[in-house]
């Protein structure tokens, strides 16, 4: 179940924004598993959960100001390529940045945003998962196999 805060923002945005359902999401997950294999080109996964949302915002208020501001921020940016999805059992969201640089300027940029528009830190949080896929061991690991 979608948290009060997420619905009540969610229907402003939901025609802006596309929000894969899990089953849907973990598809396009490994289609750009295997696209990013073949073309060496890694991307950023990250995974926001319901419940770090609610122990890190207190309020319904501030919840609600961060969910306007990711939503705002998804429809906005330029970056046609990222989507996102629903978690499993809808206990998050997670959203890829794809054809990510090294360092990931488009997790940087994403982060930088959501603390102008809401004067939080989302990197400080405990709890938020996210890592760059594959990692670029997998690349140097399979560049031996294959000579």
């Amino acid at each position: 179940m979608l948290p009060e805060e997420l619905n009540l923002v969610w229907r402003k945005y939901k025609k802006k924004v596309f929000i894969y359902a899990w089953e849907y999401f973990t598809k396009r997950i490994h289609d750009e598993s295997l696209r990013s294999v073949l073309d060496e080109s890694p991307f950023f996964f990250v995974e926001i959960k319901f419940d770090v949302v609610q122990k890190e915002l207190q309020t319904s208020d501030e919840r609600s100001t961060f969910w306007r501001a990711l939503f705002e921020l998804l429809s906005t940016q330029k970056r046609g390529c990222d989507f996102c999805g629903f978690l499993s059992n809808d206990e998050g969201i997670a959203i890829l940045f794809v054809d990510t640089k090294e360092n990931n300027p488009a997790w940087n940029r994403f982060c930088e945003e959501m603390q102008i528009r809401t004067l939080i830190d989302i990197k400080k949080w405990e709890g938020i998962t996210y890592g760059k896929y594959p990692p670029k061991e997998f690349f140097t690991a399979n560049a031996k196999h294959q000579t």
